[in-house]
């Protein structure tokens, strides 16, 4: 029977509802279907896996986890600046700019506005720009005294404007690493870190002579590192801080006797380093010996002598006074020569 006009609109109507629905099932199923947009993370797995579990140990994340987001991000840039090339683990683990966008990341820097400035105690300051993958980039800087910089200055997440003292304070507090993780309480989630014992050493016997006039026993400064690596850790895992070796070195060597003996009469404006300064730099005008330097130095800072009565001292002692007299003699000898009569 043939089909009427009405019933071949009503037919010509469903076949294109259901052609309609046909076609946008297909559209769904090829994007269904059709690759993701290549990251790192999938173009180039085992390179991947080596960069981000090693920026994790390197900057004490223990969930690889935390910086995935970053670590993508970062192979885009470089594959920007390299047409179109994913960095290899090695480039990427030698790249100074990966490594400052993890570390501005574990300290804290990232949580931070995305200008501020520092400031000095003298009223000085520097403005920064701070690039979520690069970090800080100081964009401009007060050599001079600024004092409306030292009024403004407030701790907070959301702070423009930060006095230099507290930047530390503040980061730890930021750092992503600083923060409990879920189910968690502070501190947890961050590894120990490691230190270089040997540099630690040649740097605590540096200061230790330097301040004491004298070396250390071999099981006082083993004792001495030692302590320095457990208590840092012990304060990285609680603040996720780092604690100053010098500052620390420094406390236990005030602890010691012989400093008493040597600083007990030091004023109190002036260091240790400037005290003892003081006088390395008058004794070393007469070119004692060691031994000898030795003895003027600890004879001058025990007794709190003047540098102008300490420098009298010297001059007046034993071997000062025989290497003058030497001097003296080869200068006279040299002007008689001039004059032909020193002989021959």
């Amino acid at each position: 029977m043939a089909e009427t006009a009405a019933e071949r609109l009503a037919r010509e109507a469903a076949e294109a509802a259901i052609g309609g629905v046909t076609v946008r099932i297909e559209e769904k199923v090829d994007r269904l279907l059709a690759p993701a947009a290549t990251k790192y993370s999938t173009s180039e797995v085992e390179d991947y896996g080596i960069v981000r579990r090693s920026f994790a140990d390197m900057y004490g994340f223990t969930r690889v986890s935390d910086i995935t987001w970053r670590i993508n991000s970062l192979a885009d840039v470089w594959k920007d600046e390299h047409n179109g090339v994913y960095p290899s683990s090695t480039d990427f683990l030698q790249w100074d700019i990966a490594h400052n966008s993890i570390a501005t990341f574990a300290a804290g820097y990232s949580n931070l506005a995305p200008s501020f400035t520092i400031t000095q105690p003298d009223g000085t300051w520097t403005r920064y720009h701070n690039d979520p993958v690069r970090g800080p980039l100081p964009s401009a800087t007060q050599n001079t005294p600024d004092f409306e910089f030292l009024k403004t200055g407030v701790q907070g997440q959301h702070i423009d404007v930060i006095p230099e003292a507290d930047l530390p304070a503040i980061l730890a507090g930021l750092s992503p690493i600083a923060q409990p993780r879920s189910g968690s309480s502070g501190g947890v989630g961050r590894t120990e870190r490691t230190f270089d014992r040997r540099q630690l050493e040649e740097a605590a016997m540096e200061r230790w002579r330097g301040l004491l006039l004298e070396e250390p026993e071999d099981d006082e400064l083993t004792t001495l590192v030692s302590d320095y690596i457990k208590n840092a850790n012990a304060f990285w895992i609680r603040e996720s801080g780092s604690l100053d070796f010098d500052t620390f070195v420094t406390d236990r060597i005030r602890q010691q006797e012989r400093h008493s003996f040597l600083y007990s009469k030091k004023p109190g404006f002036q260091s240790e380093a400037e005290y003892m300064g003081g006088f390395r730099n008058t004794v070393s005008q007469f070119g004692l010996s060691s031994t000898g330097t030795l003895r003027e130095l600890e004879a001058g800072a025990s007794s709190g002598v003047g540098l102008a009565g300490f420098g009298e001292r010297v001059e007046r002692s034993r071997e000062a006074r025989t290497i003058n007299q030497g001097s003296f003699s080869q200068r006279l000898a040299g002007s008689l020569a001039q004059t032909g009569l020193g002989g021959t």
